[in-house]
């Protein structure tokens, strides 16, 4: 690029210069053609070279002819580039008047003109051609003040160049890292965030899946930890009923072979739900869904709970499945797994409802959803527990919970179930005092009109 640019200032400089240069050698060609016209010949110029010099432009004075005016120079380059002192004057037999012996080859040489006919030569050595020119020199000068200016430049650049790609590459070194942390275990690592580029999302998704990874990771020990104590604490009451058995502390009677299958059938169902849960994570539960009638599901559900309520001394209200107005809650779902959702809601209000009290089970729809609402009455649960207690194996009441049997893995396996149905479950605070699960469904019957 530099030798591009000094290649184009030393051609358009030159060029401007022979320009100037051929308009000032006009002017003196025609000067001298009047003053050979006013003289009859060269002489005059040959004996006084102070005249050639007034004559050509380098010397002025008083005593300067009048009539004898001195050739424009409207640029100034002639008095700049001396282009005077490299004239030479021939007569028309090429015999030297002023300046030098010979007609040099290498020199621009042109005719004097009078009337027609040539009286004499005039040549000239171009300004590039010329030895210390000051053409030649300024463009020196202009040629070491690009190259000044290029390094200068290159320096710039380097110096810009190393300062940007500090500035671009260190959040990418906080990156690597920040990844290198998280591969080789330590999920609490969090990488620190300068921009809000694509580079600072790119940092804010990292911290985001550092912090899952973490989360997952704590849940997972939480996981393993309340399962092992699940299954540790019905397997040491079998152990100990066989090992007073085998003492002969106890007999091996129906009372003692109850107790045994009770804590057996609470690790099965606690197995049961782990597998089931499991299996719905990496999807392998399956749905064989079918479009009935939900208030159909419901109404038998209610029945066979009915026994158990009365043996509880708890009363199931469940007159708004008879209304005329709930005839329609048509669901495309899984009728066995929705069985198993409504039946472990209902286990946990029977579960945990004091005696004397009362669930109430209702049903509503309109042109997008069906709505099933399971309530009971006191005791209720803390509101700040109305998220958690969908998680696994999360108790609002430890002892009491594992008191009455929950294992604390029904309502996260019901968050399933009905999330596969494209539908929603939460806990709320109940008019009657305790919980009030609400349950909704897409209305399969508005959508198939």
């Amino acid at each position: 690029m530099l030798a591009l640019i000094m290649q184009n200032l030393s051609s358009g400089f030159h060029d401007f210069i022979k320009e100037a240069e051929s308009s000032y050698i006009e002017q003196v060609s025609q000067k001298l053609s009047e003053h050979y016209q006013a003289n009859g010949s060269w002489q005059s110029l040959k004996e006084d070279e102070k005249n050639w010099r007034r004559l050509v432009g380098t010397r002025k004075g008083p005593e300067e002819n009048k009539s004898l005016s001195l050739p424009t120079d409207t640029t100034g380059m002639s008095q700049l580039l001396q282009t005077q002192r490299r004239l030479s004057l021939y007569d028309v037999n090429k015999e030297v008047v002023v300046g030098k012996p010979r007609m040099d080859e290498r020199v621009t040489t042109q005719h004097i003109m009078l009337e027609g006919e040539v009286i004499g030569w005039l040549s000239y050595v171009p300004s590039q051609l010329a030895d210390q020119s000051p053409a030649n020199a300024f463009l020196a000068e202009q040629y070491q003040s690009y190259i000044a200016i290029t390094f200068a430049v290159i320096a710039l650049a380097f110096v810009t160049a190393w300062l940007v790609s500090r500035h671009l590459v260190a959040p990418i070194f906080r990156v690597n890292q920040g990844t290198t942390q998280l591969i080789q275990g330590n999920l609490s690592t969090r990488v620190a965030s300068s921009s809000s580029d694509e580079l600072g999302v790119l940092t804010d998704n990292i911290n985001v899946l550092a912090e899952t990874l973490e989360k997952n990771k704590t849940e997972r020990s939480k996981w393993m930890s309340d399962v092992a104590h699940e299954l540790k604490t019905p397997l040491t009451v079998v152990r100990g009923q066989l090992n007073a058995i085998q003492d002969g502390i106890f007999k091996a009677d129906e009372k003692r072979l109850q107790v045994m299958i009770d804590q057996i059938d609470g690790m099965s169902h606690l197995v049961g739900d782990i597998y089931q849960l499991s299996i719905t994570d990496i999807g392998g539960l399956s749905y064989q869904k079918s479009s009935f009638n939900l208030v159909d599901l419901l109404k038998d559900i209610s029945l066979g709970f009915k026994v158990k309520t009365d043996e509880l001394g708890l009363s199931l209200v469940c007159e708004p499945l008879y209304r005329a107005e709930n005839t329609a809650c048509v669901v495309m779902a899984d009728r066995e797994r929705l069985t198993q959702l409504f039946t472990n809601l209902l286990e946990n209000s029977c579960r945990y409802t004091y005696a004397s009290g009362k669930i109430a089970l209702s049903v509503s729809n309109d042109n997008n959803t069906v709505e099933v609402v399971i309530e009971d009455t006191s005791p209720s649960i803390p509101e700040h527990d109305f998220t958690r207690v969908f998680e696994r194996f999360y108790r609002v009441e430890q002892s009491r919970s594992r008191e009455h049997g929950g294992s604390g893995i029904g309502l996260a396996l019901c968050k399933q179930i009905i999330e596969a149905h494209q539908g929603t479950i939460c806990a709320k605070k109940s008019e009657l005092g305790g919980v009030k699960m609400v349950i909704t469904l897409p209305n399969h019957n508005s959508r198939s009109r």
